[in-house]
């Protein structure tokens, strides 16, 4: 249920995203006073206007997907709370000041940990998450006052609103199309399979999404304020300092990923009991997906540092045209199974246009994908040889069962 809620809430927020937080990193009239006013007072409207349409539309959502209307409703407020919140984190980006941004996220992080625990203790159901999400957004909200640049109000300036939104469609469109492919295979499932299945399947997406997170925000807060505060330079300059950078990332986690995919069943056996491990087998093939996800998400977010969102948008366009077709149609001929594959299989297409991006703009790093890629695939040969001879078998017995079956 939370699964999907979150779900429903992160649609109605990306339909609407204006990149509030890239146009204050990339814009050049980002740290004058005026245009951080007029950036925050669209965010705050924008928020008012989400909360207002996910209330509203709380009572036919809960009827779709045979959830509690007033559920909806709660998680709608935190729109509104988060739209409220101050500009000041995307400032510290914008500055390179990732110390004090990443203690900041880093305390928030820890405050939900101590909210959701506690709650789910004193009451083990989906109220309790609800909340402490809930009491998660008020701390970040109120918090995001205190750091530096945190002071912010109302203000209109028609200039730099027409600017904000001029970016802004790029990222709307990009947004748009990245929730629906993140999405698509939960919304889609929660209505092809049963409930039960589909949550022993979002365990094992949650897991596997871990590392792209990670990536996600390190591209975010690392790679595209440094590309944007060097977009002026030739590109084989900006190529030249990029390389270093993007290959260690990569070869941190290849290694990681790697050694996850080999043995990412054991941790799913480990934290969940028997009915849960089923996700063991979805796991593996899951990150495997992820690994081409992280090659696109650093590579987007160098165009975007560029200016260029449109290549983003077409990755992502590219991406949903394929899970439209083809994850039903390996759930069809294959089941679960053959669904699954289709989804980790959705992010070579959406390489391609990212690829062909990287080319135009002359900041491609192709041969430094296949050189981390071959590399992925011989510690996953080597960690799961050294599995199967300590007599563990492999992580890929219990794909080749779920085929079977």
């Amino acid at each position: 249920m939370m699964l999907i809620i979150s779900t429903l809430r992160n649609g109605i927020e990306l339909v609407s995203d204006v990149g509030i937080g890239q146009n204050i990193i990339h814009n050049s009239k980002g740290e004058e006073r005026r245009f951080r006013d007029t950036a925050w007072t669209i965010q705050f409207i924008r928020g008012a206007i989400l909360f207002s349409l996910m209330f509203a539309l709380a009572a036919p959502l809960g009827q779709l997907y045979a959830l509690p209307s007033s559920a909806i409703q709660i998680s709608a407020i935190g729109l509104a709370l988060m739209g409220g919140a101050s500009v000041s984190m995307y400032m510290l980006q914008r500055q390179l000041l990732f110390v004090k941004l990443n203690l900041f996220d880093l305390m928030v992080e820890f405050v939900n940990a101590i909210f959701v625990i506690a709650l789910a203790l004193y009451s083990p159901t989906i109220w309790s998450l609800l909340f402490a999400n809930l009491m998660t957004i008020i701390v970040r909200t109120v918090a995001s006052y205190l750091l530096p640049y945190g002071r912010i109000w109302f203000a209109w300036h028609a200039a730099y609103a027409r600017e904000i939104m001029s970016f802004g469609k790029w990222i709307f469109l990009s947004s748009l199309l990245s929730f629906l492919c993140a999405s698509f295979d939960k919304l889609y499932l929660g209505h092809a399979i049963p409930l039960a299945v589909l949550g022993i399947y979002g365990i094992a997406r949650t897991i596997a999404d871990l590392p792209a997170v990670l990536v996600g925000r390190l591209s975010y807060s690392l790679i595209f304020p440094v590309v944007s505060s060097r977009r002026g330079q030739e590109a084989t300059a900006l190529r030249g300092e990029m390389g270093p950078l993007r290959l260690k990332l990569l070869l941190a986690f290849a290694i990681c990923i790697g050694f996850g995919v080999s043995v990412s069943d054991f941790a799913v056996w480990l934290i969940y009991d028997s009915r849960y491990h089923d996700a063991g087998w979805i796991l593996p093939i899951l990150l495997l997906g992820v690994w081409c996800s992280l090659l696109c998400t650093v590579s987007e977010y160098s165009l975007l540092g560029l200016g260029r969102p449109l290549y983003g948008a077409a990755g992502n366009m590219a991406k949903l045209v394929f899970m439209v077709v083809a994850i039903p149609l390996g759930l069809q001929f294959y089941g679960i199974a053959g669904a699954i594959v289709m989804i980790a299989a959705s992010e070579l297409s959406r390489y391609i246009p990212i690829l062909f991006g990287q080319y135009r703009e002359r900041i491609a790093f192709f041969r430094q994908d296949v050189a981390t890629t071959a590399l992925l695939v011989l510690l996953i040969l080597v960690f799961s040889f050294v599995r199967y001879k300590a007599g563990y078998g492999t992580a890929f017995e219990g794909v080749l069962g779920a085929f079977r079956s």
